[in-house]
């Protein structure tokens, strides 16, 4: 089965792109520019700026299902102006979809966002991003999977740990729902559906809550030696742990996320114990260990 993925020479595309080929599809990948030696071996490449309609037929040709990624976010570094935003996140997403409409794409997974919202212009692109879908499922009743990621972006290791306790979630946690999305519609298991994706660090909620306070002691007793570790490198926590229902996620598409901050509390521990220079360390969106 084929499988086009765009937007795979991202962050989450060559995540998704490798997880995808490992289960055993056929994987076109689509971008501006190839990914990584190692991802672009996977499977065939083919340019596509998702904003001329030609280079997304040439992209979906044949495809059977659509891993739809390619985006611009706000958050982008160097920044993208707000018309570039709207012009990628809107007109590619409604090319790409005009594209498995001419194919009989019966196979959707759309990148959405919890920025979601009519917050700013990349807000106001999910909205309308998911909106396409919903039309798309309408028009075709194609099977269309509508994934909220939460925040994954490369960023400091020292800021990565604290960040999955807000609105951070970790990259193989991302590409792993994605593949468990496709298989969803692939499989005819969703007809129109939404998740989010985040992280579940599996706390009492009375922690949750109060996490600034009651949390260094329970992640003590999950994980000795928490405490120091979060003194030694002046972890910035919390107030109250950001935490989502996860449950439906779970029940219908079989995907529950894996990393936590205890993860990431047991992988310091073990660099600390090496005597690392975690400071210097920048995750991809996920552990680096």
């Amino acid at each position: 089965m084929r499988v086009t993925i765009t937007g795979a020479s991202g962050n989450a595309g060559q995540a998704v792109s490798r997880l995808i080929a490992e289960a055993g599809f056929e994987v076109r990948m689509a971008d501006m520019a190839p990914p990584a030696r190692d991802i672009a071996a996977l499977g065939e490449f083919v340019r596509c700026d998702t904003r001329t309609p030609t280079d997304v037929q040439r992209a979906i040709e044949g495809a059977d299902a659509v891993v739809h990624l390619a985006a611009w976010h706000s958050a982008h570094r160097p920044p993208v102006s707000d018309a570039t935003i709207f012009a990628v996140n809107v007109d590619g997403t409604f090319n790409v979809l005009e594209a498995c409409r001419a194919e009989g794409v019966a196979a959707v997974v759309f990148a959405s966002s919890m920025a979601y919202g009519w917050g700013g212009v990349y807000s106001a692109t999910k909205v309308i991003g998911e909106e396409l879908c919903r039309a798309y499922h309408e028009m075709t009743g194609a099977s269309v999977a509508m994934l909220r990621y939460h925040e994954f972006i490369p960023a400091p290791y020292l800021e990565y740990g604290p960040r999955l306790l807000r609105n951070g979630v970790d990259r193989s946690d991302v590409a792993a729902a994605t593949l468990a999305a496709l298989r969803a519609a692939i499989e005819r298991k969703v007809e129109l559906f939404r998740t989010i994706v985040h992280t579940n660090h599996g706390m009492p909620p009375a922690v949750v809550d109060d996490f600034r306070r009651l949390g260094p002691d329970w992640c003590e007793q999950q994980v000795p030696g928490a405490r120091e570790l979060i003194d030694q490198y002046e972890l910035q926590l919390p107030a109250r742990v950001e935490q989502h229902d996860l449950s439906e996620a779970e029940r219908i598409l079989g995907w529950r996320p894996k990393i936590s901050f205890l993860d990431f509390l047991r992988d310091l521990k073990a660099r600390d114990a090496r005597r690392e220079d975690v400071r210097a360390l920048i995750v991809p969106g996920a552990l680096p260990g």
